[in-house]
C-alpha cells in the first residue's frame, strides 16, 4: 500500500527541520574554523558549506510551498512577504556557499 502524500503543512515542517539541521551543521563548522589546527579549520569549512547549502535548499522549498498556499492564505500580503523573505534567505545562504567554496 503506497504511503499517503504529505500535506503542504507537513512538508513545511519537514523543511523547517532540514533548515534547522543545516543551521546546526553550519554553526559546528564555524566553531571548528576557530581551531588553530589546519585540519580542523578545513573540516569546519566543509561543514559550513554543507550546512549553508542545506539551509538554502530547505528555505527555497519553504518559499515554494508558501507560494502554493497563497490561495488559501487569509492574509495574502503577509504570505507574499514571507515568500520574498524566504527567497532572500535562500539566496543569502547560497552566496555563503559560493564564498566558502572560493576560500577552499
Amino acid at each position: 500500500m503506497p504511503a499517503k502524500p504529505w500535506s503542504l503543512q507537513e512538508q513545511l515542517a519537514a523543511y523547517a527541520w532540514l533548515q534547522a539541521l543545516g543551521t546546526n551543521i553550519a554553526a559546528l563548522g564555524q566553531t571548528k574554523m576557530l581551531s588553530k589546527r589546519k585540519k580542523e579549520q578545513d573540516e569546519g569549512q566543509r561543514l559550513s558549506i554543507l550546512g549553508n547549502a542545506m539551509q538554502s535548499i530547505a528555505i527555497a522549498a519553504q518559499a515554494e510551498i508558501t507560494a502554493e498556499l497563497r490561495g488559501t492564505a487569509t492574509n495574502k500580503k503577509a504570505n507574499d512577504l514571507t515568500v520574498a523573505g524566504n527567497l532572500l534567505q535562500s539566496v543569502g545562504n547560497a552566496l555563503q556557499v559560493i564564498a566558502g567554496a572560493e576560500d577552499s
